[in-house]
């Protein structure tokens, strides 16, 4: 926030959300621990930031990165008994100690009196233990009433007034609550009651699917409202937890997703669908041409190619989407094979010369268990090739390491050491330096190592965090301890 005034950003937002009063009210944080660009894109954090509106106690502001400041008034975090956290990616958790100590709140849960700090998002989900000194609550379930039913214990008995202990021994009678003070390890996670059994049953018709109430100039998807048409994922790829903190797969139906974005009439536009297998969506056609027919622009997002039919084709010409993302994770035919994205370089080239988009946006992985250098530069001559083959359009290739992410097929593996890593980007560097419609994202720093310890450590990687001044001292002391991951 720090390039922007909060009027700034609060004037570039169209909200459904209820005005609250402050005056008694109970002030309630909602946090996200990275930026407001990303956060206003995130249907996770916007989902709570509604909920909390669904309760007229509660006078709830949002908090980004770690500025201590609201986004809504400016005022301090301190003034908050209720802080809700989004963590959807490891990393901000650093974030997140950041704005505690900013703040002057205590890092440590045993250390706050008067005031609840409860952690969720798919950070969470995927492993909970190093937040168990920290948070005092930890929501590792999917269940939209559970989180209800945590605000409702919250807003009828602010912290504060009622007794923290009686407070965490309510909530942890909730479906998917942990309260590590209370119990070591987590509960097993519910299924959630609004899940279909598998992704050939008839979609689940009577639950309305999370979508923006908020949307802004500033997000990552500018005025844009988001609407998720799937949860989970039928496909297991080996690296990706999204099967696993997200089960059984979902589809909502069309009904269900006309009725959530129903709310917001014409006053938007563009309409982003979410979800990690959209061309799976069996009723994808028709929504796609629902929107169509009513002037909305439908933006989707990563797509596989090999579930796209001619009919899904013809109905993406139409939209108004710039940029293509596709996801095919390797080059090679041994690891095309092996993580179940056996789709050639033809059939990817087949399926963006029908498709309009200027820029091509492709997601590849390096690090991968028992991968060779004839792996990595076979990502190298796919990338080259596609961009060969459309000169004038734009190619992002985003190449990130692969990071082992706990309850995945490859949980166990190590991630890649540092220096091999960057071998290997430089390899695909060096491969495409010469292509002038080709850019490239390397989204690895050695910092980037840490989420591997957070995705897969336990409790005491949490303690070593909250423990240390600094990363440089918390990295120092995780190095030394040999049941813990190191940092080579």
């Amino acid at each position: 926030m720090a390039y922007f005034t909060r009027e700034k950003f609060l004037k570039s937002e169209i909200s459904l959300l209820p005005a609250h009063s402050k005056k008694w009210a109970v002030r309630a944080a909602a946090v996200f621990p990275n930026d407001y660009r990303t956060g206003m894109s995130n249907l996770g954090f916007l989902e709570i930031f509604e909920i909390m509106h669904r309760f007229p106690q509660l006078f709830p502001q949002r908090f980004f990165g770690s500025e201590p400041l609201s986004l809504e008034t400016g005022e301090p975090l301190t003034f908050f008994p209720i802080i809700a956290v989004s963590l959807s990616f490891e990393l901000d958790f650093l974030n997140l100690l950041s704005l505690l100590r900013k703040s002057g709140i205590s890092v440590k849960s045993t250390e706050r009196k008067d005031r609840i700090l409860i952690i969720g998002g798919a950070a969470a989900m995927i492993n909970p233990y190093p937040l168990a000194s920290i948070a005092d609550a930890i929501f590792i379930g999917d269940n939209i009433s559970n989180i209800e039913k945590i605000f409702k214990i919250l807003a009828e008995n602010p912290p504060g007034i009622v007794d923290k202990q009686d407070l965490l021994a309510e909530l942890s009678k909730i479906e998917g609550v942990w309260i590590p003070s209370l119990l070591e390890n987590p509960p097993q996670r519910a299924i959630s009651v609004n899940k279909i059994q598998n992704a050939e049953a008839t979609p689940f018709e009577e639950v309305t699917p999370p979508s923006s109430a908020i949307v802004s100039s500033f997000a990552a998807f500018p005025n844009m409202i988001l609407v998720q048409i799937q949860q989970g994922c039928p496909f297991r790829c080996p690296f990706c937890a999204t099967p696993v903190i997200y089960n059984p797969f979902q589809n909502f139906s069309v009904e269900s997703i006309i009725l959530s974005i129903s709310r917001w009439g014409s006053r938007i536009s563009r309409i982003g669908l979410v979800g990690s297998a959209i061309a799976d969506y069996p009723d994808l056609n028709e929504l796609l041409k629902y929107f169509r027919d009513i002037g909305q622009n439908v933006f989707t997002s990563s797509l596989r190619l090999d579930r796209l039919n001619s009919d899904i084709i013809e109905n993406l010409k139409l939209s108004k989407q710039r940029t293509l993302t596709i996801a095919p994770e390797v080059g090679s035919q041994k690891f095309k094979k092996i993580i179940g994205k056996n789709f050639s370089i033809d059939k990817i080239i087949s399926i963006i010369q029908k498709l309009p988009a200027k820029e091509i946006k492709l997601y590849y992985i390096i690090g991968l268990p028992d991968e060779e250098l004839s792996d990595v530069s076979a990502i190298g001559d796919e990338i080259v090739k596609i961009a060969g083959e459309f000169p004038n359009r734009k190619i992002i290739a985003s190449v990130n390491p692969f990071v082992p992410k706990r309850g995945t097929k490859w949980e166990y593996f190590n991630m890649m050491v540092h220096k091999e890593l960057i071998k290997r980007f430089n390899i695909v560097k060096k491969m495409i330096d010469n292509r002038s419609n080709i850019y490239m994202q390397i989204n690895y720093r050695r910092k980037t190592r840490l989420q591997w310890v957070l995705a897969t450590g336990d409790r005491q990687v949490g303690e070593i965090f909250a423990e240390s001044d600094t990363i440089s001292d918390a990295v120092s002391k995780l190095d030394s301890r040999s049941h813990v991951f190191s940092i080579p």
